[in-house]
């Protein structure tokens, strides 16, 4: 029997437009968004945040620095939140799981997006891969989300939009599907009886 459930945020209970991110953070900072593109992925600042090797302020200084700008976490934050659009009957459907379930969110990003993501999800922990070492689809990271909930990886199921993340759950000993929306992800629930 299923006791927890892991699930992706972008892509399956949110959608993101990185697009949106970057004009909001280019406003802010007062460039183009190409610069501020150029900056995140061109110079791999934002996979660096998100694998744990720069947290927020560090990722912030080094951005200003190449901007000559003062974006703050508060900034982030607002084009993170601007940028996240939630998946109101994706989370509706969450709220008829057996009582017993814990959820949680495992995502792929750094302290600076988790803080927008946690608001965005009240009451669901979320888990990422700069606070765990280690990215999806690489199954340490499903080992290390698990016992971080104190679950068992057979007891375990992930979703994810991506099935190369799915793979790397099963690699783990998860009981791992994908889902794009809100009704091939009833799907898998009823799958496992979890509604």
């Amino acid at each position: 029997m299923i006791q927890t459930l892991l699930l992706d945020f972008d892509g399956l209970l949110a959608d993101y437009d990185h697009s949106c991110h970057l004009q909001h953070l280019a406003a802010r900072a007062g460039c183009a968004p190409a610069m501020v593109d150029a900056a995140l992925r061109g110079e791999h600042l934002e996979r660096a945040h998100a694998r744990g090797e720069l947290d927020g302020e560090a990722l912030l200084q080094a951005l200003n620095t190449r901007l000559g700008s003062r974006l703050s976490a508060a900034d982030w934050f607002v084009a993170r939140t601007a940028a996240s659009a939630l998946r109101r009957d994706t989370l509706a459907l969450l709220r008829q799981l057996r009582p017993a379930v814990r959820v949680a969110v495992l995502t792929n990003n750094g302290p600076l997006s988790v803080a927008a993501i946690t608001a965005l999800l009240p009451g669901i922990e979320v888990l990422c891969s700069a606070t765990l070492g280690v990215r999806k689809p690489d199954p340490r990271i499903y080992l290390a989300a698990t016992a971080r909930l104190d679950g068992v990886p057979a007891r375990t199921l992930f979703v994810d939009h991506l099935f190369r993340n799915v793979q790397g759950a099963r690699s783990a000993g998860l009981h791992a599907d994908t889902a794009h929306h809100t009704q091939s992800l009833r799907r898998v629930l009823r799958r496992y009886r979890l509604l």
